[in-house]
């Protein structure tokens, strides 16, 4: 990841502290009670058991994480993985200080491998490597201040690639997409820049705002435009401009779902679930989570085919968690993640130090 700038560095600091104290949960109207992991700002501290060095796997990889040491050790450097059926390890040469993304079916890992800069798709079942012909010289400036993670197509056959960097007002510039066949190793640039929404079974999304001169009561909109894996436009519509941030196109890609958040003490919180309809522009509905009280939706990790998605949520302790959200009842299942030893501290919190793979089905 690359340093901001210490004017820049600061001003989020500061921003990121403040949303973190000010902003209050919300209450939900389900009163069911949740067992969950309190997880706050700690000071570093050396991770139990840490595990071995490990390429291969039996199982696919539920998830991985940075974990909360420092001391530049294998374990404390490098992304750890943990498999569905409890093995650990972290992996060589995928940098904790650069994002790692896995294949929803948690067979296969991208990162940013350590010693040439050059992209790498590690095959966990056999500890393969497979150098891609991208590389980041110049690193990114991270997640955390609006750049887009590397993103596997739903069948895992292309990914995508967003580079970033700063321009002159130190300001987040999203460079032009690209695409990469997995299959034979071509890589292809989108035409335009646009931040990356997601994939769909027709391909790529990608949205950009734009002024809004033609649509009453919008000072903005948000053209999305459908790109196939080999890089054509095969698609593109217009909604409004709220919608050019934080949504996810489903993978039939006729809906766009969005929190929908509303101000609270100063802060916003989210209250629920928005589809919006993309043929129509128009809101199909709103779901409303069924949460315990005190916990509220943070943000949408993905959708989990056409009648799920995957959330992030925090409790009354601001601990964080993972519910898959069932759009036709409202109702939320917990993802069970071991968060104990995770890295959570304002400029790393744990959402981002934490990247979920295949999800249980139980």
């Amino acid at each position: 990841m690359r340093r901001l700038p210490w004017r820049s560095a600061i001003a989020v600091v500061l921003a990121i502290l403040a949303a973190w104290w000010v902003a209050e949960p919300v209450p939900s109207p389900d009163g069911r009670p949740v067992q969950s992991v309190p997880l706050v700002a700690r000071p570093a501290a050396p991770v139990p058991d840490r595990p071995p060095e490990r390429a291969r796997y039996a199982s696919p990889i539920r998830y991985a994480f940075i974990p909360a040491c420092d001391d530049g050790s294998g374990p404390c450097r490098n992304w750890n993985l943990v498999s569905a059926d409890g093995e650990r390890g972290w992996l060589p040469g995928a940098d904790a200080a650069s994002s790692l993304t896995l294949s929803p079916d948690g067979t296969r890992a991208l990162y940013r491998h350590g010693e040439d800069d050059r992209y790498v798709v590690a095959d966990l079942r056999t500890g393969r490597l497979t150098p891609l012909a991208v590389r980041d010289e110049d690193g990114s400036v991270g997640e955390i201040f609006g750049a887009q993670p590397p993103r596997f197509s739903l069948d895992g056959r292309h990914l995508v690639l967003q580079p970033d960097h700063l321009d002159e007002d130190d300001e987040l510039v999203l460079e032009r997409p690209l695409i990469v066949d997995l299959g034979n190793g071509s890589v292809r640039r989108l035409p335009r820049a646009g931040r990356v929404a997601g994939w769909t079974r027709a391909g790529l999304v990608t949205v950009i705002s734009e002024r809004a001169d033609d649509l009453p009561g919008h000072p903005s909109r948000a053209r999305f435009t459908v790109y196939s894996p080999q890089g054509r436009a095969v698609r593109t519509y217009t909604l409004p401009g709220n919608l050019a941030e934080g949504t996810f196109p489903s993978p039939s890609g006729d809906l766009l779902a969005s929190v929908l958040y509303e101000a609270a003490d100063g802060g916003r919180t989210g209250t629920g679930v928005t589809l919006t309809g993309t043929a129509s522009g128009r809101s199909v509905r709103t779901v409303l989570p069924r949460l315990p009280p005190g916990w509220r939706i943070r943000s949408i990790v993905r959708w989990d085919g056409e009648g799920e998605l995957i959330v992030i949520t925090r409790g009354p302790s601001r601990e964080p968690a993972y519910h898959v959200l069932d759009l036709a009842t409202g109702g939320v299942r917990r993802i069970e993640l071991d968060l104990a030893g995770v890295a959570n501290y304002p400029l790393q919190p744990a959402e981002l130090s934490t990247v979920l793979a295949a999800v249980d089905r139980s």
